[in-house]
């Protein structure tokens, strides 16, 4: 699956919402990858051991033992300013893990991105 299908794009991302989710918000203005992580730490609670790494991070986007709610939303209401080596990164692990998750599994990963976004997030993807 390739991230046009793994991820979601909308055309209101203000108005956006899911019942039954747990949601996380990115609406920080996020520079570094140091930001990011902090940001998804506190976002989804992420547990203590978190490592602040792209592998802590896939690790963690693939467990979810701490939160009650079957699907997690991560929704961005706008796109990480990150180096572009570093954006790619993020997206493959943000896609990765949406694609691990198999139905029946005790979560489910959904990741949204504003629709003016998703020229960025194609060419970052592609290495445009």
């Amino acid at each position: 699956m390739n991230a046009f299908n793994s991820f979601s794009f909308v055309p209101d991302i203000q108005r956006f919402s899911v019942n039954d989710a747990f949601i996380a918000r990115v609406t920080d203005r996020i520079c570094t990858t140091q930001q990011l992580f902090e940001l998804l730490c506190r976002l989804l609670t992420l547990p203590g051991y978190f490592g602040f790494n792209w592998n802590a991070l896939f690790d963690c986007l693939r467990d979810f033992y701490w939160i009650d709610q079957k699907v997690i939303v991560i929704v961005h209401h706008q796109l990480p300013e990150l180096p572009r080596s570093d954006l790619r990164t993020y997206l493959e692990v943000l896609r990765d893990a949406v694609v691990d998750w198999k139905p029946g599994e005790a979560h489910l990963l959904q990741v949204v991105f504003d629709e003016k976004d998703r020229i960025r997030v194609e060419a970052a993807m592609t290495g445009e």
